[in-house]
């Protein structure tokens, strides 16, 4: 009850409830005092009122239908709204329809419409920065002509476009550092892979499938197979979230490089690990969702520098199981080298470390820290470039 006295509340416009105070407090003191003017004018005003309330009452006038020009789009790709507005019978027609978009309302002018007529309108939408817009409702405001009572309907639910870091396209990203198809040979031996070693004797436990029925029966001992492990590309790709260690522009750009990276990799069907800034001391390990291309992506455009945590304790949340082959260390400009240094220093001696430094700022170039390769970037185009350095391998 008290919620739709709430509502009801909000249809009146302050000149409508000065004209329901004239009404009420002119009716009352015009009947106790006497004053015949007073009664007139208040019971004008509650004319007035009641005239209001057969323009606000009943439901669409219109069917809007709203559509967007993509679902994803990356950053600086042009993408519109698109707003059908068709007028289904006789009912009079609104002038304007509203859409939100983001925090801004856009008011869209609509021509007159004849019974089953319909407009299109569009509203191209910014797409010059990282993140979720959200588009709608559309809604039209409905009021009488003396600006009494108003109501607002909504004719459409909302919309999302997300606006995914920027892709470069590079070479292969492992390029270099494990090239075999089926891996690369470990020196640890295990009983089942598809590199074979030579043969041992048979134990308790050992799986029939695996005995070498040709040389057991040469020597007439149970004589198995056993083989090189190997080391499948995988792919870990760690990001700090940490304000302190990126510039200005350094996040945008780091996440373009992880973004780049990381479809690379899945585009090559590679196992993907995204790992950014962990949320508490406790140091367990934040993922970003990198099942699909499109997840990855979304997950990307939601982050942003809120944690306290940076690249050295990303690394360490994953150093005891980083199940990968090739790990990425992605920092900013403010990153210090020392703090690049432990990072890298925690990672397994068989996960290869390779630092992708974002300087908006500064000229590409490729160094090293310690053993690491350290590649510096720009702008997103110099990564390729990077990448195909012979530093690198």
């Amino acid at each position: 009850m008290i919620e739709r006295l709430r509502r009801a509340s909000r249809v009146v416009t302050g000149w409508g409830w000065t004209l329901v105070g004239v009404a009420v407090v002119g009716g009352v003191l015009g009947v106790v005092l006497g004053w015949a003017e007073l009664v007139v004018a208040a019971s004008a005003a509650l004319v007035l009122v009641l005239a209001a309330v057969p323009w606000i009452v009943g439901q669409r006038d219109v069917d809007v239908r709203l559509a967007l020009s993509a679902e994803r789009v990356p950053v600086g790709q042009s993408a519109h709204a698109t707003l059908v507005v068709r007028r289904p019978g006789r009912v009079f027609a609104p002038r304007a329809v509203d859409v939100l978009v983001g925090d801004v309302t856009y008011r869209l002018d609509l021509p007159r419409l004849g019974t089953g007529d319909e407009t299109t309108q569009r509203i191209v939408l910014d797409t010059r920065r990282r993140g979720r817009v959200v588009v709608g409702p559309a809604t039209v405001l409905r009021t009488d002509p003396f600006g009494i009572l108003e109501r607002t309907h909504v004719l459409t639910l909302a919309a999302e476009l997300v606006v995914h870091p920027r892709l470069a396209r590079i070479p292969a990203v492992a390029a270099g550092l494990v090239r075999d198809l089926e891996g690369e040979a470990s020196a640890e031996l295990t009983a089942d892979d598809v590199a074979f070693h030579s043969l041992r004797d048979y134990h308790p436990g050992d799986e029939p499938r695996h005995v070498h029925w040709r040389s057991t029966a040469r020597t007439g001992q149970l004589l198995v197979r056993q083989f090189e492990p190997s080391k499948r590309s995988d792919t870990l790709v760690c990001v700090s979230t940490c304000d302190d260690d990126y510039g200005a522009d350094d996040f945008e750009l780091a996440l373009e490089v992880v973004a780049t990276i990381a479809t690379g990799a899945i585009a090559e069907r590679r196992r993907v690990r995204v790992v950014e800034s962990p949320t508490t001391g406790r140091l367990d390990p934040a993922p970003v969702d990198a099942r699909t291309r499109d997840r990855l992506l979304d997950g990307l455009t939601d982050l942003s520098t809120d944690r306290r945590l940076g690249i050295v304790d990303v690394v360490r949340s994953v150093a005891l199981s980083p199940q990968a082959s090739v790990a990425w260390i992605v920092v900013g400009s403010a990153a210090p080298p020392r703090r690049i240094r432990e990072a890298a220093g925690l990672l397994p001696p068989d996960v290869a470390p390779i630092v992708l430094r974002a300087d908006a700022l500064a000229p590409p170039s490729v160094g090293r820290l310690a053993r690491v390769p350290v590649l510096t970037i720009g702008l997103l185009e110099d990564l390729a470039r990077g990448l195909r350095s012979e530093s690198l391998a």
